[in-house]
Parts: structure tokens; sequence; C-alpha cells
């Protein structure tokens, strides 16, 4: 059974190893590129947002980062909005909803807050991402799209609250 909760300072160095594993490991991200240091930085990410991860087995299996619009890692989100980033599954658990559950709780936080909208961005490669994205009802935001980048082109979605 997964739990999905805050993360707890303790937890915060083996969140970082975890992002920054599942996104060189899938083939999403270079090994040198600086976003990993981004990945790593679990205890910013809990101090300028908020933190959640997903527990199985009293194990970290995954982890997503909540962003108010305005906040320092609000890429996209606007008034009344829920962003959510750096969505991360350890590979030993890819396929088995981990993925799911943490999506389910931004909604779930989003609704609870009273939130008109939960929106993301997902690069244009990671097609598992974007199949689970649709099949919860987030639906494609080409005007959300941006690179930050030259080689990294992120595809806007949204789901309607």
């Amino acid at each position: 059974m997964t739990t999905i909760r805050a993360a707890r300072p303790a937890e915060y160095e083996a969140i970082g190893e975890l992002s920054a594993r599942a996104y060189t490991e899938s083939g999403n991200l270079s090994t040198d590129i600086d976003y990993t240091m981004v990945l790593r930085d679990a205890a910013r990410q809990a101090e300028q947002a908020e933190l959640l991860v997903a527990i199985e087995d009293d194990e970290v299996r995954g982890t997503v980062t909540l962003v108010r619009p305005g906040s320092a890692y609000a890429d996209v989100a606007r008034p009344g909005e829920l962003e959510f980033r750096m969505l991360a599954v350890a590979p030993e658990a890819a396929g088995n909803g981990v993925g799911q559950a943490l999506v389910e709780a931004v909604i779930d936080r989003a609704r609870a807050d009273g939130m008109e909208r939960v929106v993301l961005c997902v690069r244009d490669s990671v097609e598992p991402a974007q199949r689970l994205y649709r099949r919860l009802g987030f639906e494609r935001r080409p005007d959300r799209d941006w690179h930050p980048a030259p080689d990294v082109n992120l595809l806007g979605y949204a789901l309607e609250l």
C-alpha cells in the first residue's frame, strides 16, 4: 500500500537521490545537466514549495513538488492554479501505481484548497507520463508550452477542477 504524505527532513537526501536517479535512469535527463542539482535539493523544494513523498514498506518510492503561483518554483501556475513539478518514481517502483497515487494526491490537495485547475509541464519525449496525465483527465495546453533550454521542450497540461 502506498502512503502519500509531507516529506520529512530526514528523508530529503533520499528524496533528492531518488529524483535524480528517476530522471537520469529513465533517459529523460543526461547526468551532466545542471538540473540534477535542482532535483537533488529536496530541502530547498520543501522550503520553497510543498514536497510530498510516496512511502511503501517504509521506503521512499516517489515524490512530487506542489507549487503555488508566484513562488520560487512556479513555471506556469497562474492565480487559482496548483502546479506540480519534479514528479519522480524510483525506477524499481515504476509501473506500480506510485506516480498515479502522487498525481491523485496533488488533485485532491488542489480541490481541498479550492483551486480552479492543476497545471504542469512535461518533457515532450516522456510519453509514459503524458499517458498517465491524459488518463487522469489532463488536457494539452499548448499555451503553456515552453523551452527552458535549447533541446528541452516542455508541453503544458491542465486539469479543470
